[in-house]
Parts: structure tokens; C-alpha cells; sequence
């Protein structure tokens, strides 16, 4: 055992750690449960146990732009030693003194061995108990070799420290934790709660890898596999890069410009809004059917992608919607959109109402007010109808007339002139 089991408590770091060393981060998740070392041994249904968090990489299973997924084969519980008053840095040595997130604080062998007994190296006349900590591989040899890379970020918790912060600060209650990963490291959120700005710095590249110039690095160079640093969830001030994302992020960019600087440069801005690049999903999969009523209120946003001539025009042609004398439907011509019977004459089924009731977008993306007014419009006002009545029976003198009569009555006026008895919601 002392072989294998040295390997992974006295070894050399890069061997030991699977070719990088744990994050102080990550040393003070082990730490902030108080360690490998408590002096009372498990029960024996524990021995055996694999542990609950063996093949966690973290928030996602390939692990994150932050933290890299990880594997420690190892059984252990952080609540055992816990409950028996074993402090942190018992274990977790030096890492109130650690100014780096590349630091080793994982614990090691001889650290356990102050109350499990002497393993590493094992005395001549000891009992191996190799397998009381350690899992072993399909092979059957015992797994010792831990895969914790450095997390993506600058971390000193020495700083942490000397300003009062405690290992349940930031890593949370460890009493009912088992084996600790990189769930108990701390989280974006948990960071924000003192970086606000007023008690310590909210700069990105405080904590976060920046370039020369400022910019932060989001996309890991060793590993570009590795997801990308971007804004997820409610704590990202606002910026969480999720679908809607693409047509959010203009009261976000307007109201905190500086945000969005510290990862994009103006060129990015520029491709999309010159309509260099074009994103697919910046509209509803049916925006073809409602596009109309936008292009005529916010032309000028239409424009900042499309051309009239080029995109606009040009699909129109294409589908017989244009204003020339070739045009082969659209207002005016032989050819309907809407099936049979779909506004027949008055007092008969009306299809079209129940469509205008439903959906009176879908409707306004073609047709203008006028359309309606054609035939509900009392003849004699401004926009002269057929007078044809829209409202269901009674409904003059229902409690539903006076309600919207008083709410707008403006818009009671589209249809009836002043003076109508159907105006004051009379029966």
C-alpha cells in the first residue's frame, strides 16, 4: 500500500494531482468541512460505500468555464469529521496562507495518518487499510491518482481571510456533505454577495483571467472542448445569455455598457447590427406571418439587417405580394388567403371574428383599420361602413358596454358617431 498510497499522499503534485494542482478553491471546499482525520472510524455498512459524489464533475458533467470536471476516488465524510471537532486547516494545511488558485491544499496521506493510523508509508508491522479511504480501479489495483485541474481563476485566500471570511463563507454548510467536489465550491452568486462594488471590487477580471488588454479570456486555450465563460442564471447582473438573450440585451447594453465591454469589442457589435451576421434566432419560428405589422411600426429596426430592395422587395415579387399588375394575391387580387366564407354576408357563421378575437396581430400584419371599418362602421362617421354589428346580442345594454365605454370611449367613436343611440350603450 505504501506504494500506491504514497503516490497520493506525499508524492510529487504534478503525478499525484493528474497533471495539475488543485485550486485553493477547491482545497478550501475540502477544508471547509474540516478533514481527512477524524478519529472516529465509520460504521461498517461505510466501509464499502462508494462515495455519492464519485463521478460529479459539477454544475455540468463536463465540469465548467470555471471549474474543470474533476474525480476523486476516494470514501470519505466531511460530516463525520466535522461532528468530531476536527477544524479545517487540520487537513487542508496552509490554506488560510494560500495567495494563489494553483495551490495543492488537498490533504495529505500523513495528515490522516495522525488518527487512522500510520499508512504512508505504512509501517512493517500495520495492517493495510488501503481500501478504508481509497476506491480501487476495474483492474483491482487501488485508486489513488486524483484528477483536479486548476480552476480559470485568480483566488488568494489569504485575502479572503485576513478580511474576516470564514470556509462557510464561501463553501457553504459542509455538515451533511459527504465527499466534496466542485458543487461545494463557491458560486458566482455566493462571490457577488460581497463583490458589489461597495465592499469589494465587481471588475470581472478581479477574479477571472483577462488579456493584456483588459478583455476577459472566455474560452480555455488548453481545453477548447470546455465550455465557454459566459453570464448564466440571475447573477450575472442582468446578462444571462439565454435564448432570449439575442433580443433582451439592448436595454442591458444601454444600461450598463462597461458590462458587456469586459468580453466584447465594438467590431462584434457592429457585424450584427451592420448586418454582416445575421442571427437565425432572433425571431419567432411563425415571424413571417405578424413580420408586417413591425415592419410598418419600426421600420428602421427592420433595416438594421434587412434591405428594402434586396430582401424586402425581392421576397414579395417572388410570392405574387407586390403592387405591380402581376401580382397574383395580396389586396386586390383574384387570389384569397382566407378560405371560403371566411367574412361572408352579414348574419351569417363568421369565421373571422373568432380569428380577430384570438390573434388580432395576425390579422392587423395585412389588413389596416379601414378593412374593418368597411363593414362595422356606423354609415355617417369619418370612415363611412355597412353598419354591420360586430357585438353579440344584448350587448348594448350590458354591464360590458359601459365597462369599455368607460375605460376608452375613444374607441367606440372609431365606428359610431356622436349621436348614435348605440353610442351611450343604450339597447
Amino acid at each position: 500500500m505504501s506504494g500506491e498510497q504514497g503516490k497520493a499522499g506525499a508524492g510529487d503534485g504534478r503525478r499525484s494531482w493528474g497533471g495539475a494542482a488543485l485550486s485553493a478553491l477547491l482545497g478550501l471546499a475540502f477544508a471547509a468541512g474540516a478533514l481527512i482525520g477524524a478519529c472516529e472510524r465509520p460504521a461498517v455498512a461505510d466501509e464499502h460505500e462508494l462515495p455519492g459524489t464519485l463521478g460529479v464533475f459539477g454544475p455540468t458533467r463536463l465540469g465548467s468555464a470555471v471549474y474543470p470536471r474533476q474525480e476523486i476516488p476516494l470514501h470519505f465524510k466531511h460530516s463525520a469529521h466535522i461532528a468530531a471537532k476536527i477544524a479545517c486547516e487540520r487537513c487542508h494545511v496552509g490554506a488560510s496562507a494560500s495567495t494563489k488558485a494553483a495551490d495543492n491544499l488537498f490533504p495529505r496521506g500523513v495528515s490522516c495518518d495522525g488518527c487512522h493510523g500510520q499508512q504512508h508509508p505504512r509501517a512493517a508491522d500495520a495492517i493495510a487499510q488501503c481500501e478504508y479511504c481509497h476506491s480501487r480501479a476495474s483492474g483491482g489495483r487501488v485508486s489513488a491518482t486524483l484528477q483536479a485541474p486548476r480552476p480559470n481563476l485568480h483566488f488568494s485566500h489569504k485575502a479572503h481571510v485576513d478580511r474576516g471570511s470564514t470556509c462557510e463563507s464561501c463553501h457553504g454548510d459542509m455538515s451533511k456533505v459527504r465527499l466534496a467536489t466542485v458543487l461545494q465550491l463557491p458560486s458566482e452568486a455566493s462571490c457577488l454577495s460581497c463583490h458589489d462594488g461597495l465592499k469589494a471590487s465587481n471588475r470581472c477580471a478581479t477574479c477571472h483571467p483577462s488579456e493584456s488588454g483588459g478583455r476577459l479570456v472566455t474560452r480555455d486555450f488548453a481545453d477548447r472542448t470546455a465550455p465557454m465563460l459566459v453570464p448564466r442564471g440571475p447573477s450575472g447582473w442582468g446578462a444571462a445569455h439565454d435564448l432570449a438573450f439575442v433580443e433582451d440585451h439592448r436595454g442591458i447594453a444601454k444600461a450598463n455598457p462597461s458590462l458587456c465591454a469586459q468580453c466584447h469589442t465594438e467590431s462584434q457589435c457592429v457585424e450584427c447590427h451592420a448586418g454582416a451576421v445575421r442571427p437565425m434566432r432572433i425571431h419567432a419560428g411563425d415571424y413571417l406571418t405578424t413580420h408586417a405589422l413591425d415592419a410598418r411600426a419600426a421600420t428602421q429596426d427592420c433595416q438594421s439587417c434587412h434591405r428594402a430592395q434586396s430582401d424586402c422587395l425581392a421576397c414579395h415579387e417572388r410570392l405574387g405580394l407586390g403592387a405591380g399588375p402581376d401580382r397574383t394575391s395580396g389586396v386586390g387580387s383574384s387570389m384569397r388567403f382566407h378560405p371560403p366564407g371566411f367574412s361572408g354576408p352579414p348574419g351569417q357563421p363568421q369565421s373571422h371574428a373568432q380569428a380577430a378575437q384570438r390573434n388580432i396581430n395576425a390579422c392587423a400584419s395585412c389588413h389596416t383599420e379601414d378593412s374593418c371599418l368597411a363593414c362595422h362602421a356606423t354609415t355617417g362617421v369619418a370612415r363611412a361602413g355597412l353598419g354591420v354589428n360586430p357585438h353579440g346580442v344584448g350587448f348594448g345594454a350590458s354591464a360590458r358596454c359601459q365597462a369599455l365605454a368607460a375605460r376608452n370611449h375613444r374607441v367606440c367613436l372609431k365606428c359610431h358617431e356622436p349621436g348614435d343611440p348605440n353610442n351611450e350603450c343604450l339597447p
